[in-house]
């Protein structure tokens, strides 16, 4: 199994808009969308943020990020940091509605393993 196959797979889960896998570096290494939505962009972006939020999470002495959730008026965005061998990486995935937030949040870790055996490969 690659990426590209496990990505469409989360692109089956209701509401899902697109994902992508990014690496600690902000690199877009692999992504899928059902619209015309780019995340090609944002890869810098989210790697800082999720930098911050480690920061914060230390500070706080909250423990590792398990994930981020950001609520726009679009719809949430979902980020899941990944346990990898060699370097970090995060799942980024767009949602069209907080309404199905929970569904995607469940079927979404069931992608986690395939995801991370994949990278680990």
């Amino acid at each position: 199994m690659n990426l590209s196959s496990i990505l469409d797979q989360a692109l089956n889960i209701k509401g899902v808009i697109s994902a992508a896998v990014v690496s600690g570096e902000g690199f877009i290494v692999e992504e899928a969308s059902n619209s015309d939505q780019d995340l090609g962009f944002v890869g810098g972006i989210i790697a800082s943020g999720l930098a911050s939020s480690n920061v914060l999470a230390e500070l706080l002495g909250a423990g590792n990020i398990s994930q981020m959730m950001i609520e726009y008026e679009e719809g949430p965005v979902l980020m899941i940091p990944l346990e990898t061998k060699d370097e970090d990486y995060v799942v980024l995935t767009t949602i069209d509605s907080i309404s199905n937030l929970g569904r995607a949040r469940f079927q979404l870790r069931k992608l986690l393993p395939d995801i991370v055996e994949t990278i680990n490969a």
